[in-house]
């Protein structure tokens, strides 16, 4: 018979698993900060050039296909930009790219709002899946 001490341990073992493949299913593969490196006034809208560092959460290589930053002031509206680089399991990249926004989803971020990316991935095994991820900002200076 197994002791009962032995029996809790394996019990703890198994949630602690469950857990971790349930917050990976909920779409936490990838962490992301920013830094906002360069702004162009086009009006209504701003050119705007970040500087992102993604990590990979998970335990298997991934692929990121392309990155969208959603526009959440204009419906919805995404600026996809192709970002073919592999993400080594629990290592981290930095990309930078340019994107056009609404002048008022830009004033939202200096208000604390969170820039939201849209990334495509595709797993070791080929499978393609879409991800949001809430980038956090790092202040000028410092590296994301």
């Amino acid at each position: 018979m197994a002791h009962p001490s032995g029996l809790l341990r394996l019990s703890l073992l198994v949630s602690l698993l469950l857990a971790g493949a349930a917050l990976q299913a909920a779409g936490t593969e990838l962490a992301g900060t920013y830094r906002v490196e360069q702004v162009t006034d086009l009006g209504s809208e701003v050119r705007v050039t970040l500087h992102i560092r993604l990590v990979n959460n998970t335990t298997q290589d991934l692929a990121v296909v392309e990155i969208s930053l959603r526009d959440l002031h204009q419906s919805g509206e995404r600026a996809a930009v192709p970002a073919v680089t592999r993400l080594q399991p629990r290592e981290g990249t930095t990309v930078e790219h340019e994107f056009v926004v609404s002048r008022a989803e830009y004033e939202r971020w200096s208000k604390g709002v969170r820039p939201a990316l849209e990334v495509r991935l595709q797993s070791a095994g080929g499978r393609e899946v879409r991800r949001a991820v809430y980038l956090t900002r790092v202040e000028a200076g410092r590296k994301p």
